[in-house]
């Protein structure tokens, strides 16, 4: 019997904290800083407002499951998509998904205005992934050195979506809608983890 480490690889999939999760509305169109959030809606905001002020989200994971030896292979996110406001494809419009990964938060555990502006420890994107019955998939295994585990930051990840483009500057609200962690279970944001064991 050989026993391959590969073969041991667990699966982890760990969904979005709604009482930590939500979206927030930047001040002014050039302001670069947070005005507006929502922490308690079933979805989350990608895109702009009328007055051409960007949207951008937080996802809040728990994944102090995570042993703090686990060796992470692959670590996707996947997004349910709830509708698009203004029509087009925001995703398009907007260049693309960024992802801004942070190990610990971005400043408390609970949304807060200055998430929006917060620094990050690693940026990925711009990703433009296709609708697959209903679900986004975005590849994040570049940063799964900022997947926190047990024993730091009280085992939470959180990741800030936003678009590439900041506004399409026409004063008409365009905004992609993705279910939040306070939707139905099935619906909310999954970080999918795969680890072993050295």
């Amino acid at each position: 019997y050989h026993n391959n480490s590969c073969s041991d690889s667990t699966r982890l999939t760990v969904r979005s904290i709604g009482s930590y999760d939500g979206y927030i509305l930047e001040t002014s169109e050039n302001s670069n800083k947070g005005g507006a959030l929502n922490s308690t809606a079933t979805t989350l905001r990608l895109g702009d407002d009328v007055a051409r002020k960007q949207y951008r989200s937080i996802l809040s994971f728990n994944t102090s499951s995570l042993p703090d030896n686990a060796v992470i292979t692959l670590a996707t996110l996947k997004l349910k998509r709830q509708g698009i406001i203004g029509g087009g494809n925001p995703i398009t419009t907007f260049q693309g998904f960024m992802a801004d990964i942070k190990k610990g938060t971005f400043g408390t555990s609970a949304l807060q205005l200055t998430d929006w502006q917060a620094t990050a420890n690693k940026t990925l994107g711009s990703f433009k992934p296709s609708l697959v019955g209903g679900w986004y998939t975005i590849n994040l295994t570049p940063a799964r050195a900022y997947i926190n585990k047990l024993a730091t930051g009280g085992g939470l990840t959180q990741i800030r979506l936003r678009f590439k483009l900041d506004d399409n500057n026409n004063a008409v609200a365009n905004y992609l809608s993705l279910y939040s962690g306070n939707a139905g279970a099935a619906s909310r944001p999954q970080l999918i983890i795969e680890y072993y064991v050295p």
